[in-house]
């Protein structure tokens, strides 16, 4: 529990708050019919998410909530997955390390097989959905109808409240 609430939480509630408010703009701007652009052009819709997601510093929690929003768009599965695969995985920083340590080849062979891996993932997850007849959209967030609202809003005001404490005690 300490670590839980007192070393982790702090590492991570930033980038939580970011993923929370960058996938809330995404909910209130991006246009309803993402769904038929996504559907028309699936590949093209993956290479822009892996386009997005190569030189973004985005983490795996504040990548995690975009990614659902992009979902509940209409945003297929698998260019989602391409997302969550390559964000984290890369970025300009971490393309500048591999490249300055190693050399542009061992860059290139990088990014290569982060690229290769995230596409046939994603295409693989499209075919899954594709196959078992699910419709992404309608079942992201439905979780949330296991566990009753008021609960739900109680342990989000825990959470806010261990998030504020743990930013207080640290200065």
């Amino acid at each position: 529990m300490k670590y839980a609430f007192g070393d982790l939480l702090p590492d991570i509630a930033k980038p939580f708050v970011i993923g929370i408010f960058i996938a809330g703009f995404i909910s209130f701007f991006f246009p309803e019919d993402l769904t038929v652009w996504a559907n028309q052009h699936q590949f093209l819709s993956m290479l822009m998410m892996l386009a997005a997601g190569i030189p973004m510093y985005v983490c795996a929690t504040s990548s995690t909530p975009i990614a659902a929003a992009l979902i509940i768009k209409g945003l297929n599965p698998g260019a989602a997955l391409i997302f969550l695969l390559a964000g984290p995985a890369t970025n300009v920083a971490t393309i500048n390390v591999v490249k300055k340590i190693f050399n542009t080849r061992t860059l290139i062979i990088y990014l290569s097989m982060i690229t290769i891996c995230s596409l046939s993932m994603g295409f693989f997850v499209d075919w899954l959905y594709l196959f078992m007849d699910i419709e992404a959209k309608a079942v992201v967030g439905q979780a949330s109808e296991i566990i009753p609202y008021g609960l739900q809003l109680i342990c989000a005001v825990i959470l806010a409240l261990l998030m504020v404490w743990n930013l207080i005690k640290k200065k």
